[in-house]
């Protein structure tokens, strides 16, 4: 019956230290989690303005090409113009 009594004590002896060691590797594992995490996010969030600055970079070249095309139209017409008026000399 001691025997018993031994084995119970040093059982509940090892779950306690193996509960406590368990424990422990949760915190440090959830910790790891929530740092990778946060990584993560700030990784997210530079990917996010760099799209957004781009995106208006994108804009502001459209715009830039739209302003040149007018003006290629406009000189084509000017040409045409100025052969018409050749011809007829």
């Amino acid at each position: 019956m001691n025997e018993d009594i031994l084995k119970y004590i040093a059982t509940k002896h090892d779950l306690e230290e193996l509960g406590i060691v368990l424990r422990d590797e949760f915190r440090q594992s959830h910790s790891e989690v929530l740092s990778r995490l946060d990584k993560i996010i700030t990784m997210v969030m530079r990917f996010d303005q760099e799209r957004l600055f781009t995106f208006e970079y994108v804009k502001r070249v459209e715009g830039e090409v739209e302003k040149i095309e007018t003006k290629v139209e406009q000189s084509r017409k000017d040409i045409e113009h100025i052969k018409g008026i050749l011809k007829t000399s």
